[in-house]
């Protein structure tokens, strides 16, 4: 059994690489992909030796367009059937929009939208045409309602839960699920260096935690898992509030951030 775990530079030391240690903890064997492929090497050797599983790597810039049909095709290469598939790459911008570049706005979207998307639509279709498999979309808090400041990234978030909840409505009856894991801010390379990091502390989860409590939704085949208490309050109020009240408390601390 495979499990393909992948994330960007952002999320490096973060859920990426704590689902990657559970589930090799669990005896699954792995695909690990990033940019570099020397940076995974000794990950993967790690685990293997802590684990007895195998663990390969494969070079990849999913900010590139083309890059998740190569990640697909040099698998299929390989022979390497994958059961579990990890969607936990992204980007994060902090800022306001007009300050952030074109480029940095797209690429972002790329990352964390197109090939996301382009990744499920390669992998479903095996997984279903067999029968079995299982899917973990990282979405985020910010699905559930607009962050001024984050605008492009909670829009992205929002795309994920979206898709997620839709396409396992489509694939209900099937032994294929797909599932969208909802962190709040977790203490991660992400989030290091801005707004987020300052927040108190009993209000960032840590990467193991929000790994475990991931792991566990998508083995119980769950549509939606927020991780942590808190944040799933802070979910069930939003959905319970007008969507201009949502919109103004999300205004007001952005420009208490600004201040």
């Amino acid at each position: 059994m495979r499990e393909i775990s992948r994330w960007s530079r952002e999320h490096r030391g973060g859920i990426g690489l704590e689902l990657a240690r559970l589930l090799a903890e669990k005896g699954f064997n792995l695909v690990l992909l990033a940019r570099s492929r020397n940076k995974l090497e000794e990950l993967a050797r790690e685990l293997e030796t802590a684990h007895g599983i195998q663990a390969d790597v494969v070079a990849a810039d999913l900010s590139e367009p083309d890059a998740p049909k190569a990640v697909f095709d040099e698998l299929l290469q390989k022979a390497i059937q994958v059961d579990l598939l990890v969607n936990n790459a992204g980007l994060m911008i902090e800022g306001a929009f007009k300050k952030t570049s074109l480029h940095d706005h797209l690429q972002l979207l790329q990352v964390n939208v197109l090939a996301l998307t382009a990744l499920t639509r390669l992998f479903i279709e095996p997984m279903l045409a067999r029968n079995s498999g299982k899917i973990l979309n990282v979405a985020s808090i910010a699905s559930f309602m607009p962050v001024p400041n984050l605008a492009v990234y909670a829009a992205s978030k929002a795309y994920v839960l979206a898709f997620s909840e839709a396409l396992s409505e489509e694939i209900k009856g099937s032994k294929v699920s797909v599932t969208a894991l909802c962190p709040g801010v977790t203490d991660t390379a992400m989030v290091h260096g801005t707004d987020l990091g300052g927040l108190p502390r009993f209000m960032i989860m840590d990467a193991k935690t929000v790994a475990r409590e991931g792991y566990k939704a998508c083995m119980e085949g769950k549509t939606v898992h927020v991780a942590g208490t808190l944040n799933e309050l802070a979910v069930q109020w939003v959905k319970y509030q007008p969507s201009w009240l949502v919109r103004a408390v999300g205004g007001v601390l952005a420009r208490n951030r600004d201040t």
